[in-house]
């Protein structure tokens, strides 16, 4: 399996003494994870891969800072255009010059958790649901509201995914874990939150593979 993330620091969320891992820094954003994952599968497919990190959380989804969130699919939240009249924003998938996205949203597998042994972690809220993966990070109230409405997506990262789309490619059973640090709307980062997101992702990951 690999275990991959963007950071150094969200990747230490995962146990040190599960074996049979290969650990990778991914790097932040989609260029990067693709440009990381591609070689490594190409050299030596993995049977699977896990991305694991920290997230937004869209408004009105329930959500919680510090909460874990499981994806069942994912999907490209800024690749398109543009228009001067509502909707405003346009997925690509809408449009002639998107049919390279023939399987959209993205899957993800439940590999490695399911709903029930989800349930027996009763400290910790599981959540159960779609991520929308965007290039640049919602900051303002009203993006966060129209990304959650327009993709129906529950939370939001750089790099979903594009870790999606290499299992996908090369057939391997992708999955994706985050815990929440932030609400994907006027931008507001504290520190506070990054490491409860941080430590509550090790807890839960322990769990899972210890």
């Amino acid at each position: 399996m690999i275990v991959c993330a963007a950071t150094a620091g969200e990747l230490a969320a995962f146990p040190s003494e599960t074996g049979g891992i290969t650990r990778v820094v991914s790097g932040v954003g989609v260029p990067a994870t693709l440009a990381t994952l591609i070689p490594l599968c190409e050299k030596s497919p993995p049977d699977s891969i896990l991305n694991i990190g920290i997230a937004g959380a869209y408004p009105d989804s329930g959500i919680r800072i510090g909460d874990i969130v499981y994806g069942t699919e994912d999907i490209y939240g800024d690749i398109g255009f543009e228009l001067p009249h509502e909707p405003g924003f346009r997925s690509i998938t809408d449009s002639d010059f998107g049919a390279f996205y023939t399987i959209y949203p993205l899957p993800l597998s439940s590999l490695p958790l399911s709903e029930t042994s989800a349930e027996s972690l009763t400290d910790l809220r599981v959540h159960f649901g779609r991520g929308c993966t965007v290039n640049s990070c919602t900051g303002t109230m009203a993006t966060g509201l129209r990304r959650a409405q327009q993709f129906h997506a529950v939370f939001e990262t750089m790099e979903g995914a594009a870790v999606a789309q290499v299992g996908q490619s090369y057939l391997i059973p992708t999955g994706q874990i985050r815990a929440i640090s932030n609400i994907a709307g006027d931008r507001d980062m504290q520190p506070e939150n990054i490491r409860l997101a941080i430590g509550n992702l090790k807890r839960f990951l322990s769990v899972l593979f210890t």
